[in-house]
Protein backbone atom coordinates (compact mmCIF):
# COMPACT_ATOMS: atom_id res chain seq x y z
CA UNK A 1 0.00 0.00 0.00
CA UNK A 2 1.48 3.20 -1.15
CA UNK A 3 1.66 6.33 2.26
CA UNK A 4 1.96 9.86 1.88
CA UNK A 5 1.91 12.02 4.23
CA UNK A 6 0.87 16.18 5.03
CA UNK A 7 3.58 18.79 4.79
CA UNK A 8 4.47 18.38 8.42
CA UNK A 9 5.80 15.13 8.68
CA UNK A 10 7.18 15.24 5.45
CA UNK A 11 9.53 18.81 7.27
CA UNK A 12 10.26 16.14 10.28
CA UNK A 13 11.16 12.92 8.50
CA UNK A 14 14.42 11.94 6.62
CA UNK A 15 15.41 12.63 3.51
CA UNK A 16 19.17 11.32 3.15
CA UNK A 17 21.08 9.97 0.08
CA UNK A 18 19.09 6.33 0.66
CA UNK A 19 15.66 8.10 -0.49
CA UNK A 20 17.16 10.27 -3.40
CA UNK A 21 18.77 7.47 -4.54
CA UNK A 22 15.43 4.93 -4.40
CA UNK A 23 13.78 7.84 -5.62
CA UNK A 24 15.90 8.38 -8.81
CA UNK A 25 15.76 4.30 -9.26
CA UNK A 26 11.63 4.46 -9.14
CA UNK A 27 11.45 6.79 -11.79
CA UNK A 28 13.95 5.16 -14.07
CA UNK A 29 12.03 1.80 -13.46
CA UNK A 30 8.49 3.84 -14.43
CA UNK A 31 10.23 5.37 -17.21
CA UNK A 32 11.14 1.60 -18.60
CA UNK A 33 7.39 1.25 -18.64
CA UNK A 34 6.78 -0.28 -14.82
CA UNK A 35 3.98 0.61 -12.87
CA UNK A 36 5.18 2.83 -10.02
CA UNK A 37 3.93 0.29 -7.66
CA UNK A 38 6.01 -2.24 -8.54
CA UNK A 39 8.94 -0.05 -8.95
CA UNK A 40 8.39 1.18 -5.23
CA UNK A 41 7.50 -2.53 -4.37
CA UNK A 42 11.74 -3.59 -3.70
CA UNK A 43 12.79 -0.66 -2.25
CA UNK A 44 14.00 -1.26 1.16
CA UNK A 45 12.94 1.85 2.65
CA UNK A 46 10.57 1.79 6.09
CA UNK A 47 8.78 4.75 8.13
CA UNK A 48 9.70 8.20 7.50
CA UNK A 49 12.39 7.32 4.84
CA UNK A 50 10.05 5.37 2.74
CA UNK A 51 7.10 7.78 3.24
CA UNK A 52 9.94 10.54 2.30
CA UNK A 53 10.52 8.03 -0.91
CA UNK A 54 6.59 8.11 -1.99
CA UNK A 55 5.99 11.64 -1.43
CA UNK A 56 8.92 12.77 -3.88
CA UNK A 57 8.10 10.05 -6.38
CA UNK A 58 4.30 10.83 -6.29
CA UNK A 59 4.30 14.12 -6.06
CA UNK A 60 7.07 14.44 -9.19
CA UNK A 61 4.88 11.62 -10.98
CA UNK A 62 1.93 14.00 -10.97
CA UNK A 63 3.66 16.74 -12.15
CA UNK A 64 5.79 14.82 -14.76
CA UNK A 65 5.04 16.36 -17.79
CA UNK A 66 5.18 20.04 -17.03
CA UNK A 67 8.46 19.78 -14.67
CA UNK A 68 10.04 18.27 -18.23
CA UNK A 69 8.93 21.34 -19.84
CA UNK A 70 10.29 23.54 -16.93
CA UNK A 71 14.03 21.43 -17.50
CA UNK A 72 13.87 21.97 -20.98
CA UNK A 73 13.81 25.69 -20.32
CA UNK A 74 16.21 25.44 -18.16
CA UNK A 75 18.79 23.57 -19.85
CA UNK A 76 20.69 24.42 -23.38
CA UNK A 77 19.86 20.78 -24.50
CA UNK A 78 18.54 17.30 -23.82
CA UNK A 79 20.58 14.75 -21.48
CA UNK A 80 21.94 11.71 -23.63
CA UNK A 81 20.26 8.46 -23.07
CA UNK A 82 23.17 6.91 -20.88
CA UNK A 83 22.27 10.71 -18.73
CA UNK A 84 18.55 9.83 -18.37
CA UNK A 85 18.96 9.76 -14.51
CA UNK A 86 20.22 13.04 -14.12
CA UNK A 87 16.61 14.09 -15.78
CA UNK A 88 14.95 12.03 -13.38
CA UNK A 89 17.33 13.77 -10.91
CA UNK A 90 16.57 16.96 -11.77
CA UNK A 91 12.61 16.75 -12.04
CA UNK A 92 12.85 15.21 -8.27
CA UNK A 93 14.69 18.62 -7.11
CA UNK A 94 12.85 21.09 -9.12
CA UNK A 95 9.12 19.20 -7.23
CA UNK A 96 11.26 19.46 -3.99
CA UNK A 97 11.82 23.25 -4.59
CA UNK A 98 8.41 24.11 -5.61
CA UNK A 99 6.42 22.05 -2.63
CA UNK A 100 9.19 21.12 0.20
CA UNK A 101 9.32 22.42 3.26
CA UNK A 102 13.24 22.25 3.62
CA UNK A 103 15.22 25.51 3.52
CA UNK A 104 16.18 25.71 -0.24
CA UNK A 105 19.92 26.17 -0.13
CA UNK A 106 19.55 22.58 1.32
CA UNK A 107 17.75 21.01 -1.58
CA UNK A 108 19.85 22.43 -3.88
CA UNK A 109 22.46 21.11 -2.03
CA UNK A 110 21.45 17.54 -1.53
CA UNK A 111 20.38 17.27 -4.83
CA UNK A 112 23.45 18.28 -6.21
CA UNK A 113 25.55 16.01 -4.30
CA UNK A 114 23.36 13.30 -6.01
CA UNK A 115 25.11 13.55 -9.01
CA UNK A 116 27.77 11.90 -6.87
CA UNK A 117 26.22 8.93 -5.88
CA UNK A 118 24.89 8.58 -9.65
CA UNK A 119 28.94 8.17 -10.61
CA UNK A 120 28.40 11.85 -12.64
CA UNK A 121 30.59 14.06 -10.77
CA UNK A 122 30.82 15.72 -14.20
CA UNK A 123 27.30 17.35 -13.82
CA UNK A 124 27.42 18.91 -10.30
CA UNK A 125 28.35 22.20 -11.83
CA UNK A 126 25.63 22.31 -14.60
CA UNK A 127 23.14 20.81 -11.32
CA UNK A 128 24.05 23.99 -9.06
CA UNK A 129 23.64 25.78 -11.86
CA UNK A 130 20.29 24.95 -13.19
CA UNK A 131 18.70 24.82 -9.93
CA UNK A 132 19.72 28.28 -8.55
CA UNK A 133 18.45 29.84 -11.68
CA UNK A 134 15.40 28.03 -11.51
CA UNK A 135 15.49 29.82 -7.78
CA UNK A 136 16.51 33.12 -8.70
CA UNK A 137 13.58 33.10 -11.75
CA UNK A 138 11.32 30.87 -10.38
CA UNK A 139 7.99 33.30 -10.51
CA UNK A 140 8.55 33.79 -14.05
CA UNK A 141 9.54 30.25 -15.11
CA UNK A 142 6.12 29.10 -13.15
CA UNK A 143 3.72 31.70 -14.58
CA UNK A 144 4.88 29.92 -18.14
CA UNK A 145 4.13 26.72 -17.25
CA UNK A 146 0.38 27.78 -16.34
CA UNK A 147 -2.18 25.42 -18.02
CA UNK A 148 0.18 23.12 -19.82
CA UNK A 149 -2.94 20.75 -20.39
CA UNK A 150 -2.66 20.78 -16.49
CA UNK A 151 -0.34 18.00 -16.45
CA UNK A 152 -1.86 15.60 -18.90
CA UNK A 153 -1.09 14.56 -22.09
CA UNK A 154 -1.94 16.26 -25.11
CA UNK A 155 -4.22 13.28 -26.23
CA UNK A 156 -5.78 12.64 -22.80
CA UNK A 157 -6.33 16.52 -21.94
CA UNK A 158 -8.31 16.44 -25.42
CA UNK A 159 -10.52 13.73 -24.63
CA UNK A 160 -11.28 14.65 -21.42
CA UNK A 161 -11.72 18.27 -22.58
CA UNK A 162 -14.24 17.09 -25.33
CA UNK A 163 -16.35 14.78 -22.52
CA UNK A 164 -16.73 16.90 -20.22
CA UNK A 165 -15.60 20.17 -21.00
CA UNK A 166 -17.61 21.55 -17.69
CA UNK A 167 -15.97 19.20 -15.86
CA UNK A 168 -12.38 19.15 -16.81
CA UNK A 169 -10.66 21.67 -14.58
CA UNK A 170 -12.10 20.08 -11.55
CA UNK A 171 -11.10 16.37 -13.24
CA UNK A 172 -7.63 17.69 -13.85
CA UNK A 173 -7.32 19.16 -10.38
CA UNK A 174 -8.34 16.00 -8.55
CA UNK A 175 -5.96 13.84 -10.67
CA UNK A 176 -2.93 16.53 -9.35
CA UNK A 177 -4.02 16.35 -6.26
CA UNK A 178 -3.10 13.63 -3.68
CA UNK A 179 -5.96 11.16 -2.73
CA UNK A 180 -7.46 10.77 0.86
CA UNK A 181 -7.21 7.21 2.75
CA UNK A 182 -10.45 5.35 1.92
CA UNK A 183 -11.28 2.56 4.33
CA UNK A 184 -13.87 0.06 4.66
CA UNK A 185 -14.29 -1.78 8.08
CA UNK A 186 -15.08 -5.54 7.81
CA UNK A 187 -18.85 -5.92 9.37
CA UNK A 188 -18.13 -9.46 10.08
CA UNK A 189 -15.12 -8.84 12.79
CA UNK A 190 -16.40 -5.54 13.87
CA UNK A 191 -18.97 -2.70 14.10
CA UNK A 192 -18.66 -0.01 12.40
CA UNK A 193 -19.33 2.50 15.26
CA UNK A 194 -16.68 1.04 17.42
CA UNK A 195 -14.43 1.56 14.71
CA UNK A 196 -14.79 5.07 14.09
CA UNK A 197 -14.22 5.28 17.80
CA UNK A 198 -11.18 3.61 17.85
CA UNK A 199 -9.93 5.90 14.98
CA UNK A 200 -10.53 8.79 17.22
CA UNK A 201 -8.90 7.30 19.82
CA UNK A 202 -5.85 7.92 18.06
CA UNK A 203 -6.60 11.08 16.68
CA UNK A 204 -7.81 10.23 13.19
CA UNK A 205 -11.13 11.76 12.36
CA UNK A 206 -12.73 9.70 9.76
CA UNK A 207 -15.20 11.80 6.87
CA UNK A 208 -17.38 10.11 5.02
CA UNK A 209 -19.03 12.80 3.09
CA UNK A 210 -21.66 12.12 1.01
CA UNK A 211 -21.85 8.40 1.87
CA UNK A 212 -25.62 7.33 2.64
CA UNK A 213 -25.12 4.10 1.25
CA UNK A 214 -23.22 2.17 3.92
CA UNK A 215 -21.38 2.92 7.45
CA UNK A 216 -18.52 0.84 6.55
CA UNK A 217 -17.19 3.33 4.26
CA UNK A 218 -14.70 6.14 6.34
CA UNK A 219 -12.23 8.47 4.71
CA UNK A 220 -9.26 9.79 6.50
CA UNK A 221 -8.17 13.68 5.12
CA UNK A 222 -4.56 12.22 4.52
CA UNK A 223 -2.77 8.33 4.52
CA UNK A 224 -1.31 6.91 7.61
CA UNK A 225 0.67 3.90 7.64
CA UNK A 226 -1.74 0.89 7.42
CA UNK A 227 0.29 -1.07 9.81
CA UNK A 228 -0.63 1.39 12.85
CA UNK A 229 -4.55 1.41 11.64
CA UNK A 230 -6.50 -0.15 14.68
CA UNK A 231 -7.33 -4.29 13.80
CA UNK A 232 -5.22 -3.99 11.08
CA UNK A 233 -3.59 -7.30 10.85
CA UNK A 234 -6.58 -8.67 12.35
CA UNK A 235 -8.57 -8.05 9.02
CA UNK A 236 -10.94 -5.29 10.74
CA UNK A 237 -10.71 -3.08 8.29
CA UNK A 238 -9.39 -2.65 4.41
CA UNK A 239 -8.39 -0.04 1.96
CA UNK A 240 -10.68 0.78 -0.61
CA UNK A 241 -11.92 3.52 -2.40
CA UNK A 242 -15.66 4.33 -1.62
CA UNK A 243 -16.20 4.39 -5.65
CA UNK A 244 -14.68 0.80 -5.19
CA UNK A 245 -17.09 0.20 -2.41
CA UNK A 246 -20.13 1.04 -4.55
CA UNK A 247 -19.74 -2.31 -6.51
CA UNK A 248 -21.01 -4.84 -3.87
CA UNK A 249 -23.85 -2.49 -2.73
CA UNK A 250 -24.94 -2.32 -6.48
CA UNK A 251 -24.67 -6.06 -6.73
CA UNK A 252 -26.40 -6.54 -3.70
CA UNK A 253 -25.45 -10.33 -2.68
CA UNK A 254 -28.29 -12.48 -1.87
CA UNK A 255 -28.78 -15.27 0.70
CA UNK A 256 -27.71 -18.47 -1.21
CA UNK A 257 -27.10 -16.81 -4.64
CA UNK A 258 -24.40 -18.44 -6.99
CA UNK A 259 -22.05 -15.07 -7.36
CA UNK A 260 -18.92 -14.51 -9.93
CA UNK A 261 -16.21 -11.62 -9.47
CA UNK A 262 -15.02 -12.62 -13.30
CA UNK A 263 -11.80 -9.81 -13.06
CA UNK A 264 -10.93 -9.95 -9.05
CA UNK A 265 -7.66 -9.07 -8.81
CA UNK A 266 -6.32 -7.58 -6.45
CA UNK A 267 -9.59 -8.51 -4.34
CA UNK A 268 -11.25 -5.62 -2.49
CA UNK A 269 -14.80 -6.14 -4.18
CA UNK A 270 -14.10 -9.57 -3.92
CA UNK A 271 -13.68 -9.77 0.01
CA UNK A 272 -16.32 -6.68 0.41
CA UNK A 273 -19.14 -9.31 -1.41
CA UNK A 274 -18.14 -12.12 0.90
CA UNK A 275 -18.75 -9.50 4.05
CA UNK A 276 -21.98 -8.94 3.07
CA UNK A 277 -23.10 -11.90 2.69
CA UNK A 278 -22.20 -13.96 -0.93
CA UNK A 279 -21.58 -17.50 0.84
CA UNK A 280 -21.42 -18.95 -2.91
CA UNK A 281 -18.89 -17.10 -4.48
CA UNK A 282 -16.06 -17.82 -7.18
CA UNK A 283 -13.54 -15.66 -8.38
CA UNK A 284 -11.35 -15.49 -11.60
CA UNK A 285 -8.53 -13.61 -12.47
CA UNK A 286 -6.32 -15.04 -15.73
CA UNK A 287 -2.93 -13.83 -13.58
CA UNK A 288 -2.37 -16.74 -10.65
CA UNK A 289 -0.09 -14.35 -9.66
CA UNK A 290 -2.14 -11.33 -9.49
CA UNK A 291 -5.14 -14.26 -8.17
CA UNK A 292 -2.44 -14.71 -4.91
CA UNK A 293 -3.46 -10.92 -4.00
CA UNK A 294 -7.25 -12.16 -3.90
CA UNK A 295 -6.35 -14.81 -1.80
CA UNK A 296 -3.75 -12.80 0.45
CA UNK A 297 -6.95 -9.98 0.64
CA UNK A 298 -9.76 -12.78 1.34
CA UNK A 299 -7.33 -14.55 3.97
CA UNK A 300 -6.88 -11.41 5.90
CA UNK A 301 -10.37 -10.75 6.15
CA UNK A 302 -11.39 -14.25 7.30
CA UNK A 303 -12.95 -14.62 3.82
CA UNK A 304 -13.81 -18.02 1.95
CA UNK A 305 -14.01 -17.67 -2.26
CA UNK A 306 -13.12 -20.64 -4.56
CA UNK A 307 -10.54 -19.09 -6.43
CA UNK A 308 -9.90 -19.78 -10.06
CA UNK A 309 -6.90 -18.54 -12.58
CA UNK A 310 -9.21 -18.24 -16.09
CA UNK A 311 -9.77 -15.89 -18.93
CA UNK A 312 -13.25 -15.22 -17.64
CA UNK A 313 -14.00 -14.68 -21.82
CA UNK A 314 -13.15 -17.90 -22.50
CA UNK A 315 -15.83 -20.02 -20.16
CA UNK A 316 -14.80 -23.44 -21.71
CA UNK A 317 -11.83 -23.42 -20.14
CA UNK A 318 -13.59 -22.90 -16.23
CA UNK A 319 -17.36 -22.84 -16.55
CA UNK A 320 -19.21 -25.92 -15.09
CA UNK A 321 -22.54 -25.05 -16.77
CA UNK A 322 -24.43 -24.01 -13.51
CA UNK A 323 -25.71 -20.43 -14.37
CA UNK A 324 -24.86 -17.62 -12.05
CA UNK A 325 -27.64 -15.33 -10.16
CA UNK A 326 -25.13 -12.33 -10.51
CA UNK A 327 -21.89 -11.25 -12.01
CA UNK A 328 -19.56 -8.46 -11.20
CA UNK A 329 -17.27 -7.66 -13.83
CA UNK A 330 -14.62 -4.96 -13.15
CA UNK A 331 -13.57 -4.96 -16.69
CA UNK A 332 -9.90 -4.13 -17.47
CA UNK A 333 -9.50 -0.70 -18.39
CA UNK A 334 -7.06 2.45 -19.06
CA UNK A 335 -7.77 3.44 -15.65
CA UNK A 336 -7.85 7.17 -16.41
CA UNK A 337 -9.99 6.88 -13.18
CA UNK A 338 -7.77 6.34 -10.60
CA UNK A 339 -4.63 8.98 -11.71
CA UNK A 340 -4.61 10.32 -8.40
CA UNK A 341 -3.95 7.35 -7.29
CA UNK A 342 -1.91 6.13 -10.11
CA UNK A 343 0.04 9.20 -11.65
CA UNK A 344 1.99 6.95 -13.46
CA UNK A 345 -1.10 6.09 -15.85
CA UNK A 346 -0.80 9.48 -17.66
CA UNK A 347 2.60 8.89 -18.57
CA UNK A 348 2.20 5.09 -19.56
CA UNK A 349 -1.14 4.91 -21.44
CA UNK A 350 -1.19 5.39 -24.82
CA UNK A 351 -4.14 6.05 -27.42
CA UNK A 352 -4.13 3.00 -28.85
CA UNK A 353 -4.62 1.44 -25.85
CA UNK A 354 -8.34 2.88 -25.08
CA UNK A 355 -9.05 0.44 -28.44
CA UNK A 356 -7.39 -2.45 -26.98
CA UNK A 357 -9.13 -2.03 -23.72
CA UNK A 358 -13.03 -1.24 -25.69
CA UNK A 359 -12.39 -4.98 -28.14
CA UNK A 360 -11.50 -6.13 -24.38
CA UNK A 361 -14.20 -5.14 -22.53
CA UNK A 362 -16.73 -6.27 -25.24
CA UNK A 363 -15.14 -9.95 -25.50
CA UNK A 364 -15.50 -10.17 -22.22
CA UNK A 365 -19.48 -9.33 -21.85
CA UNK A 366 -20.29 -11.34 -24.73
CA UNK A 367 -18.47 -14.23 -23.09
CA UNK A 368 -20.21 -13.97 -19.63
CA UNK A 369 -23.78 -13.29 -20.88
CA UNK A 370 -24.27 -16.70 -21.10
CA UNK A 371 -23.22 -17.66 -17.80
CA UNK A 372 -25.97 -15.39 -16.38
CA UNK A 373 -29.20 -16.75 -15.91
CA UNK A 374 -32.44 -15.26 -16.87
CA UNK A 375 -33.73 -12.47 -14.52
CA UNK A 376 -30.01 -12.68 -13.27
CA UNK A 377 -27.78 -9.57 -13.24
CA UNK A 378 -24.77 -8.94 -14.35
CA UNK A 379 -22.46 -5.40 -12.87
CA UNK A 380 -20.13 -3.67 -15.29
CA UNK A 381 -17.70 -1.46 -13.60
CA UNK A 382 -14.64 -0.10 -14.78
CA UNK A 383 -12.06 2.86 -13.12
CA UNK A 384 -11.94 5.03 -16.29
CA UNK A 385 -13.89 8.16 -17.33
CA UNK A 386 -13.79 7.79 -21.19
CA UNK A 387 -17.08 7.37 -22.53
CA UNK A 388 -15.65 5.01 -25.25
CA UNK A 389 -15.22 2.32 -22.26
CA UNK A 390 -18.05 3.14 -20.63
CA UNK A 391 -21.50 4.51 -21.50
CA UNK A 392 -20.46 4.06 -25.08
CA UNK A 393 -19.38 0.37 -24.28
CA UNK A 394 -23.35 -0.15 -22.77
CA UNK A 395 -25.58 0.97 -25.62
CA UNK A 396 -23.67 -1.22 -28.11
CA UNK A 397 -23.78 -4.06 -25.82
CA UNK A 398 -27.33 -3.62 -25.10
CA UNK A 399 -28.20 -2.63 -29.31
CA UNK A 400 -26.49 -7.09 -29.45
CA UNK A 401 -28.59 -8.12 -26.92
CA UNK A 402 -32.30 -7.75 -26.64
CA UNK A 403 -32.60 -10.30 -23.93
CA UNK A 404 -30.54 -7.38 -22.12
CA UNK A 405 -32.05 -4.25 -19.84
CA UNK A 406 -30.52 -1.44 -18.08
CA UNK A 407 -31.30 -0.93 -14.53
CA UNK A 408 -31.56 2.35 -13.05
CA UNK A 409 -29.92 1.61 -9.89
CA UNK A 410 -29.30 5.39 -8.13
CA UNK A 411 -25.34 4.05 -7.62
CA UNK A 412 -25.37 3.84 -11.04
CA UNK A 413 -23.32 5.57 -13.92
CA UNK A 414 -20.38 7.78 -14.39
CA UNK A 415 -18.38 8.58 -11.24
CA UNK A 416 -16.03 11.65 -12.12
CA UNK A 417 -12.54 12.01 -10.22
CA UNK A 418 -13.09 14.07 -7.07
CA UNK A 419 -16.63 13.97 -7.08
CA UNK A 420 -17.42 13.27 -3.50
CA UNK A 421 -14.31 12.74 -2.75
CA UNK A 422 -13.58 9.40 -4.55
CA UNK A 423 -12.04 7.92 -7.46
CA UNK A 424 -13.41 8.30 -11.05
CA UNK A 425 -15.65 5.03 -11.53
CA UNK A 426 -18.40 3.92 -14.25
CA UNK A 427 -21.00 1.34 -13.23
CA UNK A 428 -23.80 0.20 -15.03
CA UNK A 429 -26.36 -2.92 -13.57
CA UNK A 430 -27.42 -5.51 -16.75
CA UNK A 431 -30.39 -7.56 -16.10
CA UNK A 432 -31.20 -10.71 -18.03
CA UNK A 433 -35.16 -11.03 -19.37
CA UNK A 434 -36.60 -14.00 -17.18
Amino acid sequence: MREERTGVERAKSTSGVAVRKAAVAVLRGVDSGQTVDAALLPVALTGADRATLQWLVLGTLREYLPLQALAAQLLRKGWREEDADLGFLLSLALFELRHGQRPAFAVVNDWVEMTEALKKPWARGLMNAVLRRYLREREALDVALADRDLGHPAWLAARLRAAYPQDWPAIAAANNSAPPLWLRVNTQRVDPGKYRRLLAEQGLEAEAEGVTWSDAALCLPASVPVATLPGWDAGWVAVQDGAAQLAAHILAPQEGERILDACAAPGGKTAHLWALGATRLDALDRSAERLNRVREALERQGGTVHLQAADAAETATWWDGELYDAILLDAPCTGTGVIRRHPDIRLRRQPEEVVEAVAQQARLLEGLWPCLRPGGRLLYATCSVLPEENEEQIIAFLRRHPDARRSAHPLTGQRLPGQENMDGFFYALLEKEA
